[in-house]
């Protein structure tokens, strides 16, 4: 029997407190983990060797059956003590740094260690025949590698995945059909966190054989594909024309590489056309995408092209419905009912500019006008020492000078066409009249004009001594409002 003082006690207290270490200790010190367990095998190797329970040996004792059972557990347990101590010291010194993030090598490598101190403890501490266990295994091995076959292909599958590289842990990536973001790659599967917030496991073996595409590759470019079917019967090049005006109404699209605008494929119902622009962050991709088919869809109608369901008869436009629709968009115009618009619709002048021609500044003679942009793309700037800096850009349907034909303020910016441009102005002579029938209709306008001044600066510019409390600047507003239109109280 075991005496307090016996070696194989010591050594069952060491693994007593070795089991303590891996269960107990914080895993955010993994160093100090890593050292003190290698403290705990140094120890229990001195306790096994000084005992006489040598590893490389079979354990001692046969006569005390008890004793001779704990010294071999001993023994088979160093082997396996020693195997996770060098794993984890191969997994620190050996395996780049890349690739602690995938497990795949790390349990491949932990399973050959493993696997080698499993035998040493077989043929040294159990003295078996390790020949003939190999040959057994081996028959063994046929067997479950048959059983076994589509998990094998999985970990080969694996192997390549990881040593080519096609991702990393935190892409974006498309593999087949599923989009998501990759959280987890290890010897058997490769688990996505898709749009959804759903963990979509991929088995390694689908996923060597599926198309991969990675959107966190190259760093600071990345695609954005939008495809809008559009009737058979409209010119090829007004919609071409249309959409590339709405890649370059977006701020966010990169000029370089240069925006795509192609015809995919032609059927009997539709054509397929394809914008294909870039963006410098992943994360503007999805907002990026919904922007232009929204600006698609403005500049696509500003030329008379309206989407609808191709089995359904093509309603009829004409440019009075143009008009009314532009003047709907108008903030300041919300309050109005359709016969004012209409009324308004019918004094809207009609304006072309060419590239890089000066649709409104401050300075001039149209600085008390409302400016809606119809057709192409026009800069927003305002003058520095230096040059000027762009503010945004406006697509069909954008207007500039709310501000000046209700209160009579001269927004100082300046507004260039990027594009050949179409613009209809509608003067405050043709405001005054509604704004002296309806007094409410002033008010409504007023406090619209004061709510947008929160979020657009640059349309109001109020004076310095004005409080900018939502009742100071909408008396301001209200007062300029009389003033400038000649109303009475």
């Amino acid at each position: 029997m075991p005496t307090l003082t016996d070696g194989v006690l010591f050594g069952i207290g060491i693994l007593v407190l070795d089991f303590l270490a891996w269960r107990f200790m914080d895993r955010t010190s993994e160093q100090v983990r890593l050292a003190f367990r290698a403290l705990l095998f140094g120890l229990s190797t001195y306790v096994l060797f000084s005992s006489g329970m040598n590893p490389l040996r079979a354990a001692p004792w046969e006569s005390e059956p008890l004793r001779h059972l704990l010294a071999q557990v001993l023994e088979v347990v160093w082997w396996l003590q020693g195997a996770r101590l060098v794993t984890v010291m191969l997994d620190r010194a050996v395996l780049p740094e890349t690739w602690h993030k995938e497990r795949l090598f790390q349990d491949v490598l932990g399973a050959l260690v493993f696997l080698a101190a499993a035998v040493g403890a077989i043929a040294f501490v159990l003295q078996l025949p390790v020949r003939g266990l190999l040959a057994t295994s081996g028959a063994v091995a046929v067997v479950l590698g048959l059983a076994i076959q589509s998990t094998l292909n999985d970990v080969f599958s694996g192997v390549v995945l990881n040593a080519t590289q096609p991702f990393h842990i935190g892409d974006w990536v498309t593999i087949g059909d599923v989009e998501g973001k990759v959280i987890e790659s290890n010897w058997r599967a490769t688990s996505l966190l898709n749009g959804q917030g759903n963990i979509v496991v991929i088995p390694n073996s689908v996923a060597a054989r599926a198309n991969i595409v990675n959107a966190n590759e190259p760093v600071h470019t990345h695609g954005i594909s939008v495809v809008l079917p559009v009737k058979p019967s409209i010119r090829p090049a007004i919609v071409l024309e249309a959409l590339a005006n709405a890649a370059a109404s977006s701020e966010n699209v990169l000029s370089e590489p240069k925006p795509l605008v192609s015809v995919r494929r032609a059927t009997s119902d539709s054509i397929e056309y394809e914008i294909v622009c870039y963006v410098d962050a992943l994360s503007k991709k999805i907002d990026v995408r919904n922007e232009l088919f929204d600006l698609a869809y403005r500049h696509l109608v500003s030329r008379g092209v309206v989407l609808h369901p191709l089995s359904v008869p093509e309603p009829a436009t004409d440019v009075t419905d143009q008009r009314h629709r532009l003047l709907r968009n108008v903030m300041i115009f919300q309050t109005l009912v359709d016969d004012e618009v209409m009324e308004l619709n019918a004094k809207l002048t009609k304006h072309e500019f060419d590239v890089a021609e000066t649709i409104y500044a401050a300075g001039d003679e149209n600085g008390h006008e409302l400016h809606i942009l119809a057709q192409g793309v026009a800069k927003v700037s305002v003058p520095k020492d230096d040059g000027e800096i762009e503010l945004r850009r406006l697509a069909p349907g954008d207007s500039i000078g709310q501000s000046g034909i209700l209160v009579g303020v001269r927004t100082d910016v300046i507004v260039r066409a990027l594009t050949r441009a179409t613009v209809f102005r509608l003067d405050k002579a043709a405001l005054t009249p509604i704004l002296a029938r309806r007094p409410e209709v002033a008010k409504e306008m007023c406090r619209l004009l004061s709510e947008h001044h929160a979020t657009e600066k640059m349309l109001l510019e109020s004076p310095a001594n004005v409080d900018e409390t939502s009742g100071g600047l909408l008396q301001w507003i209200r007062d300029g409002v009389r003033r400038f239109h000649e109303l009475t109280n």
